[in-house]
């Protein structure tokens, strides 16, 4: 079950000039979930690797910016 809006994800495809539908929305929170875990994941092993078990909002930052670089 997908926990992001998909009201709010038709307001950001929208917002690009787009009409979506709400199978677009759907299939659009699902691949955000998915990126997310992926990001999340990275994050928690960066947080172990300096010693913490506290994912931090550096963690974060990390891990999409080593993410976006594995898939650009």
């Amino acid at each position: 079950m997908n926990e992001l809006s998909v009201r709010a994800l038709k307001r950001v495809i929208r917002e690009t000039g787009a009409r979506p539908s709400r199978g677009a929305a759907r299939e659009l929170a699902r691949s955000l979930e998915d990126i997310a875990w992926e990001i999340a994941d990275r994050s928690k092993l960066l947080a172990e690797h300096a010693g913490r078990r506290t994912v931090k909002d550096k963690d974060i930052r990390l891990a999409v910016k080593d993410w976006k670089k594995d898939y650009s």
